[in-house]
């Protein structure tokens, strides 16, 4: 929420695309780079340059733009549209999951997540999946009628 708050008020914002950053704003208010230190000295470079020349938007130009993005109704539509996004993707195997993590400069998580895997195939490996009763879904608006009758 500070990168909108900071757009709201007419504020160069200069951020990195990951974390879902490049769906908050719209391209002409917020630059945004690599995960990694010389793209976001390059993003801050620009927006300085930028506010040198008197590239700027108008604070109050602002302020109304990021009203009508964030009102309920199309926050919950962007929100959707990303969701889509997501499962139109299919699952990556873990390589291709490791290969993007290793690309934002998460090194730590690299290693969360290589033992989350191996966790998760030995349990796998002891109790399998075709093994374990699936639960019945639950129709609670029908036993709610049987209950007042």
């Amino acid at each position: 929420m500070a990168i909108v708050e900071a757009a709201s008020c007419g504020l160069k914002v200069v951020s990195t695309k990951v974390g879902g950053i490049p769906e908050v704003l719209p391209e002409d208010l917020i630059y945004l780079t690599e995960a990694n230190v010389p793209s976001l000295m390059e993003g801050l470079e620009k927006a300085i340059a930028d506010l040198k020349e008197g590239n700027v938007v108008c604070p109050y130009e602002c302020n109304i733009r990021i009203r009508k993005y964030y009102n309920w109704e199309n926050v919950s539509a962007r929100t959707e549209v990303v969701y889509q996004k997501v499962t139109q993707e299919g699952v990556k195997d873990l390589g291709h999951q490791l290969n993007g993590y290793l690309a934002s400069g998460v090194w730590p998580f690299l290693l969360v997540v290589s033992l989350t895997f191996l966790i998760l195939n030995l349990y796998e490996y002891l109790v399998p999946r075709r093994d374990i009763d699936i639960a019945k879904d639950y129709n609670h608006k029908s036993q709610r009628k049987t209950r007042i009758n």
